[in-house]
């Protein structure tokens, strides 16, 4: 049996590019009402444009999720539009690498805030919705490095991480009275173009994704890999008792 989607809401925030654009495309496919959304509007245009070509319905809009006023409104225009929201994907993220000596309080809270505070803002709108349908999934991108503490990445970007494996178990204790199912991914090292930065640090010999992935026991994984893992949490049929579950989807690097 498939998963379908069929008659379901969707948004996607990242849907611009890698992990996001994937997962709009595959609920799309699945028989979702797709929203995607990005901060890089013909970004999410094109996202959009792919799906409508393949006969899926998808829609793009523009989003800051650091912006709180902004979020409101286009949450509010999805329910104006579509009448409900049935899953809300937590895409969109940014990293840095710089290092605890020389991170500045202004990269600190960029980076906090897209992955964390917008994080909080569309899941708080959307649980808006969700509410009064007593029904919904939401999921949540975050990392392997919130784990492990990262090689690489930066205090902000780990620390932003760790954070949203902690809402993602407050939300789902505080959500579930109203039918409200919420779960995050941690994906291990994924073909996007965060993993082409982090290939590209300096100090890195020869090519930076083969050191990158070799510990990794399966190797490189896809945004795809991360997108069926989307798809598999969000649906009520497969996953309906599965709530406050950071799974991991890396490959191996991380195994308990």
């Amino acid at each position: 049996m498939e998963i379908s989607f069929k008659d379901k809401v969707a948004a996607v925030t990242g849907a611009g590019s890698g992990i996001g654009c994937e997962t709009a495309k595959k609920l799309a496919r699945a028989g979702a009402s797709v929203v995607a959304l990005d901060i890089d509007l013909p970004a999410a245009e094109k996202t959009a444009a792919e799906a409508k070509a393949a006969g899926f319905r998808t829609e793009a809009r523009k989003i800051d999720i650091t912006d709180e006023k902004d979020v409101a409104a286009v949450f509010s225009k999805i329910e104006q539009n579509y009448g409900k929201l049935d899953i809300l994907v937590n895409s969109a993220g940014i990293i840095t690498f710089i290092k605890m000596d020389e991170l500045s309080g202004e990269l600190w809270d960029r980076v906090v805030n897209v992955n964390l505070r917008g994080t909080f803002f569309c899941s708080r709108e959307a649980a808006k919705i969700m509410k009064k349908q007593n029904r919904g999934a939401i999921v949540n991108i975050s990392a392997g490095a919130a784990k492990t503490g990262g090689m690489n990445p930066s205090p902000s970007y780990i620390a932003s991480k760790g954070g949203l494996n902690s809402l993602t178990f407050h939300f789902a204790v505080q959500l579930h009275k109203f039918g409200i199912r919420v779960n995050a991914i941690c994906p291990g090292p994924i073909e996007t173009p965060m993993l082409d930065a982090q290939a590209n640090l300096p100090g890195n010999k020869g090519d930076g994704k083969v050191s990158i992935v070799a510990s990794v026991p399966l190797g490189m994984g896809y945004p795809e890999d991360i997108a069926y893992g989307v798809l598999f949490l969000a649906s009520d049929t497969w996953a309906r008792y599965i709530t406050g579950e950071i799974l991991d989807i890396n490959g191996g690097l991380v195994m308990d």
